[in-house]
């Protein structure tokens, strides 16, 4: 069943990004605000939430602001990509390491849309994606940010790249940490396989303000997301049981 399951839903995949986005092709040259990027790419992830029959919940909506935030969520699969656009009841603008760009169709899409693309090992490139971010979120778009930069694979929250705290602190915006379960059996980092969860969660915990932050207090201000994040795990899910440990420890951190 997991074979066929994972045909069906690379089918799924691969028509719906077919379909979905040849209309973001032909709205982008007319969608200056990003109006029809957002109902056209949501209406991508939906219909691929619906039609792989994962079921989804979605908590802490009401905790968004109206003005610009940073999301920033753990990683543990592409689908979590999938997951977030479906949830989200506003348009952000990813921050994404580069390698997506060159996934057919969607990574030119991704692109064209505006998402940040990161070339980690061009650090001179990578500052200027962040500067051009800091740019979005001064023109009222908000960004979503997954810390760890890449997926993990034992549900642990891997250590947390600091560019994007950096980005919050300067930009003065607030953080919505989002907390996602049960992604990772839908094509897990190094597979290429589905499996269907019982169930996908995502909350959304209570905005971190930043207003009287600076650079110096950057490492306290990653803890405080980690732990945020890590509180949001249903307690009996495995992310919450991998990672309960560091309630009470120091965090990891990377440069």
């Amino acid at each position: 069943m997991k074979v066929l399951y994972t045909i069906y839903v690379w089918i799924l995949l691969i028509l719906a990004t077919l379909f979905w986005g040849s209309l973001l092709a032909l709205a982008l040259p007319f969608d200056r605000k990003g109006n029809l990027y957002f109902f056209i790419s949501r209406f991508w992830a939906k219909t691929i939430i619906f039609f792989t029959a994962v079921p989804l919940k979605v908590e802490g909506l009401e905790k968004i602001p109206a003005s610009p935030c940073i999301f920033m969520s753990n990683h543990q699969s592409y689908f979590d990509v999938i997951t977030l656009i479906a949830s989200l009841p506003r348009p952000a603008r990813f921050v994404a390491k580069r390698i997506l760009k060159f996934i057919p169709v969607f990574g030119q899409l991704m692109w064209a849309s505006g998402h940040i693309i990161i070339d980690r090992a061009n650090p001179k490139q990578a500052f200027s994606e962040l500067d051009r971010a800091a740019e979005r979120i001064n023109q009222g778009v908000s960004v979503l940010v997954f810390p760890e930069g890449t997926r993990s694979i034992d549900h642990k929250l891997g250590p947390f790249k600091k560019g994007g705290f950096v980005l919050a602190i300067k930009s003065k915006v607030p953080i919505m940490p989002i907390s996602i379960t049960g992604t990772q059996s839908m094509m897990p980092k190094g597979r290429y396989s589905f499996q269907r969860p019982k169930l996908i969660q995502v909350k959304i915990s209570e905005p971190i303000n930043l207003a009287d932050l600076d650079l110096s207090q950057k490492q306290a201000l990653m803890d405080l997301v980690r732990k945020a994040i890590i509180q949001g795990f249903g307690s009996e899910t495995p992310e919450a049981k991998a990672n309960q440990a560091e309630l009470s420890t120091q965090a990891p951190s990377a440069a």
